[in-house]
Order: C-alpha cells, then sequence, then structure tokens
C-alpha cells in the first residue's frame, strides 16, 4: 500500500516481509482448516470443531500480542488486523473465534492480579481456555453503562443477580464469562461498574442459547445470575473503575473487528466475481453488462476505503496515538461495506444465492448483524460527530 500523510506524519502501510509471511500463514490455515463451505457448514450444525481454536494457538496467534517478557510475541494492531482480515474470509463469526478471546484476554491481563495475568499465559494464550465477555443485557446494550447486573458485597464473595444477554462464545466449553457488574451506586452512571471472572459452572449461573439468523458457530447466549458467588479474588482491576477497565481495549476491539468485516467484504466480492465470470446471459459473463461491472467496481472502491480506514487506525495504535475517531470510522465503514458486499453478491448471484445451499446466503444471513454487534453504526456516527464538535444526542 501507497503512503499518506496523516496528521502531518508520513504513514507508510507497506508490510514487512514478517507482516507478508503472517498474511499468507493465515490465509493457508483458513485454506486448509476453515475455508468458506466449512464455515458455513459449521454455522449450519452450530459447532466449534476444536482444530479451529487448536490451529490458532498453535500457529501461536492468542500470544502474537503481548510483549515478549511476558510470554507473547510483540505483536501490535496491525499483525493482529492482518490475522482477522483472513480469518473473516472464511466467516466473519470464524475471525470473532479469535477477536473474541482475544479482547477480553488483552484487558485482563493489563488489568489483573499476577494469579490473573498467570491464567492468561498458561490457559489462554496456549488455547486451553477462553474467555468470552458479558456487557450487554435485556435493558442495556448501547447504553452500557445502564447495566443492571449487581454484585453484593458478601465476605469473601459477591453475590451476583442479574441478567446479560448476547454473549458471545458464554455457553462454550472451556469458557470464562468477563462479566461487567454494578458493585456501587447507580450515580454517577459511569461509576461503580466492576469487572469479574466468572464461571458458567457455578452455583446460580445459568447460561441459554439465543436462536439467531446467523453467528452459530460460537453462538449468542443470554446469562443469568440467580445469588451466584462469585470469590473476590476473581476482581479484575478497581473495584467501582469497571468502565475504565473496559474502555482501555475498544478501539483495538474496533479495529480488529474491521479487520474482520474487511476480509469477509473481499471474499463476498470475489465470490460474486466469479459467478460473474462464469455465468453467461444473452451469449456473454453477466460480470460483462456494465450494470454489474460498475456497481462490482464500486463495490472494490467501497473496500478498499474501507481498508485503508481500518490500517490507519491500527497505525495510530502502534504509534500510541488517539485514534477513538479513527476506531469509529473503521469500524462504521467496515461493518456497512460488508452489509452492501452481501446485498450485491445476492443480486449478482441471483437464484444461486437464494438458495441456501450457497455461500453467498450464509453471507447475507451473517452480515446483517455487523451493523450491530460491536457498537452499532449510529453509535459510531455519534462518536464521529462528537470529534466534529457536534452533540447529536
Amino acid at each position: 500500500m501507497n503512503s499518506l500523510v496523516l496528521r502531518g506524519v508520513a504513514v507508510d502501510f507497506g508490510l514487512t516481509d514478517e507482516q507478508d509471511l503472517l498474511r499468507a500463514t493465515a490465509r493457508k490455515f483458513v485454506a486448509d482448516v476453515c475455508p468458506a463451505e466449512k464455515a458455513k457448514q459449521w454455522d449450519e450444525e452450530g459447532v466449534v470443531p476444536p482444530e479451529l481454536f487448536r490451529g490458532m494457538a498453535d500457529l501461536g496467534w492468542f500470544s502474537l500480542p503481548f510483549a515478549e517478557d511476558e510470554g507473547g510475541d510483540g505483536g501490535g494492531p496491525l499483525e493482529l488486523i492482518l490475522i482477522a482480515e483472513e480469518l473473516g474470509r472464511a466467516s466473519f463469526d470464524v475471525a470473532m473465534c479469535y477477536i473474541g478471546v482475544l479482547i477480553p484476554g488483552i484487558t485482563v491481563f493489563r488489568w489483573g492480579s499476577e494469579a490473573q495475568r498467570d491464567f492468561i499465559r498458561e490457559q489462554v494464550m496456549t488455547g486451553r481456555h477462553r474467555l468470552a465477555v458479558g456487557l450487554s443485557e435485556p435493558d442495556s446494550g448501547s447504553d452500557a453503562a445502564a447495566l443492571r447486573t449487581t454484585a453484593e458485597d458478601h465476605g469473601d464473595n459477591f453475590l451476583v443477580r442479574g441478567q446479560k444477554a448476547w454473549c458471545t462464545g458464554g455457553g462454550l466449553p472451556d469458557t470464562t464469562i468477563a462479566t461487567y457488574v454494578r458493585t456501587g451506586p447507580r450515580e454517577p452512571k459511569h461509576g461503580g461498574i466492576s469487572l469479574l471472572l466468572v464461571d458458567p459452572a457455578t452455583e446460580g449461573v445459568e447460561v441459554r442459547r439465543t436462536p439467531t439468523l446467523a453467528r452459530h458457530i460460537l453462538g449468542t447466549n443470554e446469562v443469568f445470575f440467580n445469588d451466584a458467588l462469585v470469590p473476590k479474588e476473581n476482581l479484575v482491576g478497581p473495584r467501582d473503575e469497571g468502565w475504565k477497565v473496559m474502555l482501555s481495549n475498544i478501539e483495538l476491539e474496533k479495529v480488529i473487528i474491521s479487520g474482520g468485516y474487511l476480509g469477509a467484504a473481499q471474499a463476498t466480492l470475489d465470490e460474486m466475481l466469479d459467478y460473474a465470470r462464469n455465468r453467461h446471459a444473452f451469449g456473454r459473463p453477466i460480470g460483462n453488462f456494465q450494470a454489474l461491472a460498475h456497481a462490482m467496481a464500486d463495490l472494490q472502491t467501497e473496500i478498499d476505503s474501507a481498508r485503508l480506514l481500518a490500517y490507519r487506525a491500527a497505525w495510530l495504535l502502534a504509534q500510541g496515538k488517539p485514534c477513538t475517531r479513527e476506531g469509529s470510522m473503521a469500524k462504521l465503514k467496515g461493518s456497512e461495506t460488508y452489509v452492501a458486499a452481501a446485498r450485491l453478491g445476492m443480486q449478482v448471484c441471483a437464484g444461486h444465492g437464494f438458495s441456501t445451499e450457497s455461500v453467498m446466503s450464509f453471507r447475507y444471513r451473517e452480515s446483517i448483524v455487523a451493523t450491530i454487534s460491536g457498537g452499532t453504526s449510529q453509535i459510531q456516527r455519534n462518536g464521529i460527530a462528537r470529534s466534529m464538535g457536534l452533540r447529536s444526542y
């Protein structure tokens, strides 16, 4: 990729030899372990095959972002986005099998006790154990600080009561749920929140799978807490300062998620291009008709624009520079581009795409939630507007 000038500094998006090798390795992993056809099958069966997580762990991807002197490999945001982009070619849900473990792992390692950091090193970095996040609730999604799940002081434990919703991957075996709870007063709104590590096998905890249109590999869950006792040693970071803990990696999460959208959108375009080159009508490939050719040319432009936004945000993070606005732009553009790609793919593939046997029908189902999960498009626009001096709510 060419250099561009950002805030007076030349930014070079050309990849190093190591980054090129990482991308090639990730692409081969997808081709060998989780091609789109297999991801579709897993989605329909609602299963996570053990070779998926095991393969990621064997390649060292779960330890990649941690410092070398902490047992990691010292990778940065650009390396992470490259992996997410390639995994997204299989499906965004496959990419989330990586992202959904990585982000809470980084958060716990940054804020946790030495015992919790050892847990991340020995269990999460090695792929033996997974983390999921319990944040949203039936009445608090975009307004995350409105959460109502409580954790009352109960001697050596917290007594947890409440309910979480849309907990991705929380029902899988060998998973701990990083759960945001209210340990203090509701005012000020963003205070009194803490992060607890909760074992779903704890008495009083019930996990129920939520039927959804797609994203069936990891699965989406409700989690009920009925007087569940959680040891105080499971508190991550300062008590009542969980909002700060949650925000500490939100830009990184947006950047890596954007990579997953990019890969899914590019694969969707590649699939419709292949169909458009081979499907003939009126004596020629349908891709040669200007109406479709221009639409696909516009889509490739949109995907490349989304990639530049995502890589720019990753570069800023790697330099230790603020990127709240840029991260929101990357998430907004990446998610909406995936939705647009899947919609166009259905139109180009026509009846073939409408058949549930096609990968395109899988892309279409999966893409719909992209502009909702991980921060809605409306929330991203609010953040961008605030960076421009505007208050949209």
